[in-house]
């Protein structure tokens, strides 16, 4: 090995180490696809959910009302005691801290994030997030059907 090439090795290694080479996005979990879900009765409102369509089974949602630029993200059947979620996209994070509502089944409620964010921007261009909540990393990548819900999301949210 020459010296140039031990140079460029250790180079891209600290590169890696301290984050600044993004990661490849995850691969599709099968089953699992974002979908909107918009509510123009009363209050114009909308969800977005990354879910198994037809069932319960709904690791995140976000909320939001329609040009609020103002997102909530959420999460049911969680630990009781979560305060706090990472969610990820492409180069850009955020910690959002909330509470959780332990009534019948646990609630967990974050802060507001602007629709308009650098990492709601990266997730809608990318269509993948990854969240960290209580320990556990779940990466919730969209098919193309998935891209064109958080689009829609994104652009009913920002107004």
């Amino acid at each position: 090995m020459t010296m140039r090439q031990g140079l460029w090795i250790a180079g891209a290694l600290v590169a890696i180490m301290s984050g600044t080479v993004n990661a490849a996005a995850p691969a599709v979990t099968p089953g699992y696809d974002w979908a909107v879900r918009i509510n123009e009765d009363r209050v114009s409102d909308a969800i977005l959910a990354y879910e198994v369509d037809g069932t319960d089974d709904q690791p995140l949602n976000f909320t939001c009302e329609e040009g609020g630029d103002r997102v909530f993200a959420g999460i049911s059947g969680g630990a009781a005691d979560l305060d706090a979620i990472e969610l990820e996209a492409g180069d850009q994070r955020v910690r959002l801290t909330g509470k959780t509502d332990a009534d019948e089944l646990p609630t967990f409620t974050a802060q507001e994030m602007p629709a308009t964010s650098p990492l709601f921007k990266a997730f809608t261009a990318n269509g993948w997030l990854r969240m960290t909540a209580g320990g556990e990393v779940t990466d919730m990548v969209a098919t193309p059907a998935g891209k064109k819900a958080i689009a829609r999301f994104a652009e009913f949210c920002a107004g």
